[in-house]
Order: C-alpha cells, then sequence, then structure tokens
C-alpha cells in the first residue's frame, strides 16, 4: 500500500500543472436561480476589479488566476442575464482571500474564500457586500494525476462559490431597498432620457 501511495505522489508531481480554466468555474443558473424581466439585477451590472488570486506555475500547483476568475465571473453574470451592454447601475468586484489546497491525496478538497463587493457605477458607495466560503471535493476516479484532481478541486470550489454568491445576491435584490429602481433609473438603462 505504501507502494502504491509513492507512485501516486511522484506521478502526480511528475505532471506539469494547469491554471483553473473559467470555463469550469462559471456557475450555471439552477432552478429557482433565474430572474425576471423586472429584476433590479436584469443587465446591470459589470465586472471590475477582481484581486487575490495567483498565476499558476507549470512545475508546482494548479491555481486560480485574477483574469480566470473575471472571466468566470463574466460569463456567470451572462448566463443569468445579470452583465450589462452598457450603463451599467452596479460594478462587482472580488478578493480571493485564500484557497485552501492539500499538498497531496487521493481525495482533493480544496474551499475557497472570496469577498465580493457590489458598488453603485462611480464605486461611490458599496450596496452589497459578502464573503462567501465554498468547498469542493476532486476525488481519485475524476482524475488520476494529483495535479489534474487539484484543477478540478480548484475549479469546482470557484464554481460553488460564485453560485453561493449569486444566490445570496438575488436574495438581497429582492429585500434590500438599495436594488429598488427610481423612474430616472429605469429611464436611463432604457434609453428614454441622456445620463446627467
Amino acid at each position: 500500500m505504501r507502494v502504491l501511495i509513492l507512485v501516486a505522489v511522484c506521478l502526480s508531481l511528475a505532471a506539469c500543472a494547469s491554471g483553473a480554466q473559467p470555463a469550469q468555474m462559471i456557475s450555471a443558473a439552477a432552478e429557482g436561480q433565474a430572474i425576471g424581466d423586472a429584476s433590479p439585477l436584469k443587465n446591470s451590472m459589470t465586472v471590475g476589479p477582481v484581486t487575490g488570486g495567483s498565476k499558476t506555475s507549470p512545475l508546482w500547483k494548479s491555481e486560480v488566476s485574477n483574469e480566470d476568475f473575471a472571466e468566470a465571473l463574466r460569463q456567470t453574470l451572462i448566463a443569468r442575464t445579470m452583465l450589462a451592454s452598457a450603463n451599467a447601475r452596479f460594478v462587482l468586484n472580488a478578493e480571493l482571500l485564500e484557497l485552501d489546497q492539500p499538498f497531496a491525496g487521493f481525495d482533493m478538497k480544496v474551499t475557497s474564500t472570496v469577498k465580493y463587493r457590489l458598488t453603485n457605477a462611480d464605486g461611490s458607495k458599496a450596496v452589497f457586500e459578502t464573503t462567501v466560503k465554498a468547498p469542493y471535493t476532486a476525488n481519485f476516479s475524476s482524475a488520476f494525476l494529483g495535479v489534474k484532481r487539484l484543477q478540478l478541486a480548484n475549479e469546482g470550489a470557484m464554481r460553488e462559490n460564485i453560485g453561493k454568491f449569486i444566490e445570496q445576491l438575488i436574495a438581497a435584490s429582492n429585500t434590500d431597498p438599495a436594488f429598488k429602481l427610481d423612474a430616472k433609473t429605469i429611464s436611463q438603462l432604457y434609453g428614454l432620457v441622456p445620463e446627467s
């Protein structure tokens, strides 16, 4: 048994690491998470600065870069009809506080901790803030090589994290007055009056 573990660890270390892929971190809309045309989140936001990530060294281990995290957020917002093509009301900023990864193992459990901050368009006021923690485990059957399992676990942990954030955001938008649309904003969103 010890020999098998040693062989598995050696093979894992010998393989080249790849960073988490944006397409695998996208949180698709689950049942009950779709937003209606009247939602204040509909085509309302853009993605601002994303920080805290790290680029992957092929000789070390899989990580999540700022660019890939930002792209996953953009694609998630597109899939959920929340991304604005113009006249965004909100800017979404995100900071990857921690990506808790194992060094080695048959099952790779990664826990992501992200601080999200949604502000008004000029960034002068926070509309919604939350810190989300989400785990994900990639088991041995998901990939033979440890570096690949770690990549899958990273992607899963980020996907779950983004999904939890979206759930919280939708819930807040239904109850928090900060999200309500006034007549002027509605007119600007639909191009009825110019922005002041």
